[in-house]
């Protein structure tokens, strides 16, 4: 049986990837009435950059001898998957803004962007694996999983799926969702930094993101890899959404000032 703890735990993981980006995106317009556009690029800017061009890339990658050959040194391929997401995604934002987002180029059109994207990003990656992992546990729990699930995805893969439900700890399920809250936060802020290369016309800001995107991910991945409680790694992106909060309120002033907008 799945406990009832870790069924909360799920729950509230659902709640911060669907309604966090969405009471975030309606809050932020109700007191800064940003253009709306600015949400849906951000989105899409994700949606383009790593589910339909970066994730395909990998996949077709790691059938690859160089891919595997980095892979069995877990630095390596650390490095190597947090840079080509901080690549991909950063680049992604520096040509929505520039291309789809070159009249709108205020702080708070930067908080929206990063709104949409960090909050698709918690719905395509973790909420929607977590109304599976609902849905299997219902099903677990009333006896229905062998005969509804198993002749879909194999007896093998169904045992896999249960045994993950069943093993994990309620809270890990939990960790999942404030993960993602400390993740959009980040988001925010790497949206800012790669506004400012437009606002103030250097260029450099983008390669800042690049590194400051790498340098989210990479201790992020690296410390359950070496065997250390992932805990660690979620006080670790913690730290860096608290400097996130941080930047965002105070390149509001800058922006507002760079900008000649006192929104």
């Amino acid at each position: 049986m799945i406990s009832s703890a870790a069924i909360t735990a799920m729950v509230f993981t659902l709640l911060i990837c669907f309604g966090m980006p969405i009471a975030l995106a309606i809050w932020f317009y109700r007191k800064g009435r940003y253009a709306k556009v600015a949400l849906f690029v951000g989105a899409a800017v994700f949606l383009v950059s790593q589910v339909f061009i970066r994730i395909p890339l990998l996949n077709a990658a790691s059938g690859m001898a160089w891919y595997q050959q980095m892979a069995a040194n877990l630095f390596l391929i650390a490095l190597f998957l947090s840079l080509t997401a901080g690549i991909f995604e950063e680049v992604g934002r520096y040509l929505g803004f520039r291309f789809f987002l070159k009249k709108h180029l205020t702080w708070k059109n930067g908080v929206a962007f990063g709104i949409g994207h960090g909050g698709i990003e918690a719905i395509v990656l973790t909420g929607f694996s977590y109304i599976n992992n609902l849905v299997y546990s219902v099903l677990i729990n009333t006896g229905a999983f062998t005969e509804t699930i198993a002749p879909q995805v194999g007896s093998e893969m169904a045992a896999y799926i249960q045994n993950q439900l069943l093993n994990v700890p309620p809270y890990m399920f939990a960790v999942a969702g404030l993960e993602r809250a400390f993740t959009i936060i980040i988001h925010i802020a790497l949206s800012l930094v790669v506004i400012k290369a437009l606002v103030e016309k250097r260029p450099v800001f983008i390669i800042y993101a690049i590194l400051l995107h790498t340098i989210v991910n990479l201790p992020a991945v690296l410390i359950p890899g070496l065997g250390y409680n992932i805990l660690l790694a979620e006080l670790y992106l913690l730290v860096l959404a608290v400097l996130g909060w941080w930047f965002i309120n105070r390149s509001r002033a800058t922006l507002a000032v760079e900008t000649g907008n006192t929104d």
